[in-house]
Formats: structure tokens, C-alpha cells, sequence
């Protein structure tokens, strides 16, 4: 039965999320004048295409797109398939988050981080763009999690200053040399807010793995000839989430 809740929980919180990603890259990037003109936070959901109200048993989280046939109801546009795949995504990384860890507290405040790592991700990745407010409440909930498990300590505080001051060292130096940014500014701020989520062994563990999938992103990116621009910080964000769900141990190696 609990399982089941925290389904549901995870679903409805994945259906918000599309949703909120739509309207605040529509506000806040794409300047579409009408999501401008309402309040992206208290305003009932509405096709994206003929700006119709949505009815409640249309916005069953996974289930409605499918019955639906990926067809708005009010005007038989095509949803776009990022709702449907946001939503199975949200699920999935709530229920790993759920079957690592066994205090009820963690688990909600992990997927609540975990929730705003994907939204970092998915802006990130389409657009190269890290909403100050998202690193906000990154910070707050980081802070909250090192308390509850007993990590925050002026070590690891001194740990998050120097790899905040080390990223930012070479966004300088790339800028100097090459005349154009390397890394986003929101990169390095973010870097530093996942290491105090983790123990300090794990910190170089997770700059390793986000550089890796930026590597392997972009080979892939150059053998396809598409848009080779790195987004580093949807790979923190990955890297970041695989501490949360302790998938590093076996990795782990005493660097301090």
C-alpha cells in the first residue's frame, strides 16, 4: 500500500513538472505572450496549442495521454510526448529513491531533490539555462539532507568552496583563451551545491562521471553533426542523482 501512495505521489509531482517546465521555458526563454500573461504558478492547466482549460480526468498522470492517444480532447492537436516521458521519468527515479533507502524522511526530501535535478536537467539540456530559483532550493534541501545524515561539517563546507572556486577557475581561464564560455555560470554554482549531498570521497566520483557523459555526448553529438554545445550541467545533475541513490560505494576512493 505504501508503495503504491508513493506511486501516485511520484506521478502527480511528475504531471506538475511537465507542466511547470512548459510554462517556465514559455515565460522565462521563449517570452510566449500569453503564458506572460498569466500566473505560471496558479493558473489551471490549458492546451498548449488552443489555450483551452483542461479538464481534471484528462490530466490523469501517464494514463490520460494514453488513452487519449497522444490527442489534445479540446482541439485533436498532438501532445507532445515530453509530458508522457517526464511523468515515466519522475516515477522511475522516485522508485529507485524509495528502494535505496528506508527512512521516510530521506525519501521525501531526496525526491523533492531529486525532482529539482531533472528539472535542472531537462532546461539545461534543450536550452543551456539554469533557473537561479531551482539552485535556490537545491541549496536549501542539500543542506537539510547533510544534516539529516550527518555529512555537513566545515570539511566537507571547505570541499564545496574549493570545487565551487576550481570550476570557476576554468570557466575564467577557457573565457581568457578561447573568447567564449565553457562552462555556465549556473555549472558552477551547481557543483558545489551536489557536494553536500555526498560524503567527500564521493565528490571527485561525481565530477568524473559528469564528465564522462559530456564526453560520450559529445562524440555522439559530432558523429551526428548536431549541436556539439555541451549542457555540464545535466550531467552534474545525473552524476549528482546517482549519489543520492548510493550508486557510487564500490567506486568510492579515499581522496581526502
Amino acid at each position: 500500500m505504501t508503495l503504491v501512495l508513493f506511486i501516485l505521489f511520484a506521478a502527480i509531482l511528475g504531471s506538475f513538472l511537465a507542466s511547470f517546465i512548459y510554462r517556465y521555458v514559455n515565460k522565462n526563454i521563449k517570452k510566449d505572450a500569453f503564458v506572460q500573461s498569466i500566473n505560471i504558478y496558479t493558473e489551471p492547466s490549458f492546451c498548449p496549442h488552443c489555450k483551452t482549460k483542461i479538464e481534471w480526468y484528462h490530466l490523469i498522470p501517464v494514463l490520460s495521454y494514453l488513452f487519449l492517444r497522444g490527442k489534445a480532447k479540446c482541439c485533436g492537436a498532438t501532445i507532445s510526448s515530453r509530458y508522457f516521458f517526464t511523468e515515466i521519468l519522475v516515477i522511475s527515479l522516485f522508485l529507485l529513491i524509495f528502494i535505496t533507502n528506508d527512512n521516510v524522511g530521506l525519501i521525501f526530501l531526496k525526491s523533492l531533490i531529486t525532482l529539482n535535478l531533472i528539472f535542472i536537467a531537462l532546461i539545461d539540456h534543450k536550452h543551456k539555462v539554469i533557473p537561479l530559483n531551482s539552485l535556490l532550493f537545491l541549496t536549501v534541501f542539500a543542506i537539510v539532507l547533510s544534516q539529516q545524515t550527518n555529512i555537513l561539517n566545515l570539511s566537507e563546507l571547505f570541499v564545496a568552496l574549493i570545487s565551487g572556486l576550481i570550476l570557476l577557475s576554468l570557466r575564467w581561464f577557457y573565457l581568457k583563451f578561447k573568447n567564449r564560455e565553457g562552462l555556465g555560470l549556473g555549472d558552477v554554482i551547481l557543483f558545489p551545491i551536489l557536494t553536500l549531498m555526498v560524503p567527500m570521497n564521493m565528490v571527485p566520483i561525481i565530477l568524473l562521471t559528469a564528465s564522462l557523459i559530456g564526453i560520450v555526448e559529445f562524440l555522439v553529438s559530432t558523429k551526428l553533426k548536431k549541436d556539439s554545445e555541451i549542457a555540464f550541467g545535466s550531467h552534474l545533475s545525473i552524476a549528482g542523482y546517482l549519489g543520492l541513490i548510493n550508486f557510487y560505494p564500490i567506486l568510492q576512493i579515499n581522496f581526502f
